[in-house]
């Protein structure tokens, strides 16, 4: 399980990795889907869920920015495309800072890219996130797969959870 502080008072709820990438691309396509958080139109992310395979699978292409410090080190960031979308990291350091829902989606994900790299935290070699950053068309773009089990919860509504693959 990747753990993670969630963060007091923050929009989302979820305490794993996995899980808050799900919810958090979620909550993105849908402030795409208001017109009025939307203006032009854009569909950065697109996600379906599949009954038959368990997984969320999609796509994102995040417009962003890279730069560069004083001391070298290089940062790539979402470049925010929606307006008015309220949205809170949470308080007391949670796992994930960013303010913005752009950037801290590609931060989550860009995490979970980070932590399936590493052979301790990924036993199993699981690739189910895979991005790139093009630096001529300032697009961080990818695709993903993850794992979901389908639960139907006390009141008969069917939920979508993630699955667990990495450890923290």
């Amino acid at each position: 399980m990747a753990a993670i502080q969630p963060g007091t008072g923050g929009t989302f709820k979820t305490e794993t990795a996995e899980g808050r990438a799900i919810e958090t691309l979620c909550f993105l396509q849908l402030q795409e889907a208001t017109a009025a958080r939307n203006p032009e139109s854009r569909n950065a992310v697109s996600g379906d869920f599949s009954i038959e395979e368990l997984t969320f699978s999609g796509t994102f292409v995040l417009p962003a920015e890279q730069t560069i410090s004083n001391e070298g080190n290089l940062t790539i960031i979402a470049t925010p495309y929606l307006q008015g979308v309220t949205f809170s990291p949470g308080g007391s350091t949670p796992t994930f800072k960013s303010t913005v829902l752009e950037r801290y989606a590609l931060e989550v994900l860009m995490y979970l890219q980070l932590l399936e790299r590493d052979a301790v935290k990924n036993p199993q070699n699981r690739n189910f996130i895979t991005g790139n950053f093009n630096s001529d068309t300032g697009i961080y773009s990818g695709v993903f797969t993850l794992p979901v089990s389908l639960v139907v919860n006390s009141t008969g509504i069917p939920q979508f959870e993630a699955v667990e693959y990495l450890i923290t």
